[in-house]
């Protein structure tokens, strides 16, 4: 017995309440649709409705058995969409993109939403460090990242490059998040909380040098939930952009230096499906949510030897 096209069929009726109607709803004969309805009692054991010449009304079994069924039906019919989205997910092709690991989960979110709206690819976006996407954009595997500049990447086309101004993050509690911005001398014995694997590193401590400030103590963190916990626990800050949204117990100050944060799209090949659509994403999720500035022209090729 196909149980689900037997319940389906007694569903009809006990909604309809009437044979005719119901096998009109399920463009099918008459007949055929009786005998299911039978056929289904006999397989539980049970009458379901009651049959008059002038009326159908459901038994006392046919009451319980009414939402389970739909509920079943509903499940069904939930199975076969799932499936039909899986064969038509699976014939679609795919770009393997990766970001770097503390870029902030709302401007990840908003890229997601932006490529979606966009692109008839599945993204699959995972975060990352610059070791391993040097690795992966060399091999292949990765067909486009969301990086921060310097970055020595051995393959790949550059297609945008967005500035921001540098800030701190500080814990809401130190003296200087009172102020409207911070010199960098004035960051005294803080440690200076930098992005694990980060290239450039040398660079940013060169141009805090020239601006009265060298930290007595770096603090590697992994990820962006992992800096803000270093700057949380304390006298440690962060540079950083202005995040989108201030977590709780911190507060983000301009640096009063011309100090600038870059970050790039990087595509392993401009003309793979599903490539232009990234970078338009990226683009729209970085300046609108991350409050990024864009070039003043498509691409910006960043300054000599930041990509290899």
């Amino acid at each position: 017995m196909d149980l689900v096209r037997h319940l389906r069929c007694f569903v009809a009726v006990a909604e309809e309440l009437h044979f005719g109607r119901a096998a009109a709803r399920l463009h099918m004969a008459q007949p055929p649709l009786s005998q299911r309805v039978r056929a289904l009692e006999t397989a539980l054991g049970a009458r379901l409705l009651d049959r008059t010449s002038r009326r159908v009304s459901l038994t006392a079994a046919g009451r319980a058995l009414l939402p389970e069924a739909r509920a079943l039906l509903a499940r069904a019919d939930a199975l076969g969409e799932l499936v039909a989205d899986a064969a038509a997910d699976a014939a679609r092709p795919v770009l393997r993109a990766a970001v770097t690991a503390d870029l902030p989960a709302e401007v990840v979110a908003a890229l997601h939403r932006a490529f979606r709206s966009r692109a008839q690819v599945v993204l699959e976006l995972a975060p990352s460090s610059p070791a391993v996407m040097r690795l992966e954009l060399g091999s292949g595997e990765l067909h486009a990242a969301v990086v921060r500049q310097p970055a020595s990447l051995p393959a790949g086309e550059v297609v945008l490059t967005v500035t921001a101004r540098l800030g701190v993050l500080l814990r809401d509690d130190d003296p200087l998040a009172g102020q409207a911005d911070v010199a960098p001398d004035e960051l005294g014995e803080r440690v200076l909380v930098r992005p694990a694997d980060a290239a450039g590193t040398e660079d940013l401590l060169a141009g805090l040098a020239a601006h009265g400030w060298v930290p007595s103590e770096t603090a590697p963190a992994p990820d962006a939930e992992w800096a803000r916990a270093l700057v949380l626990a304390g006298d440690a800050v962060l540079l950083t952009e202005q995040p989108p949204v201030e977590a709780a117990g911190l507060r983000w100050r301009p640096v009063v230096a011309p100090l600038t944060a870059r970050c790039s799209v990087v595509l392993a090949d401009p003309d793979l499906p599903g490539a232009a659509d990234f970078t338009s994403a990226a683009r729209e999720a970085l300046v609108e949510t991350g409050g990024w500035t864009p070039p003043a022209r498509r691409a910006e090729p960043p300054p000599e030897g930041w990509l290899g």
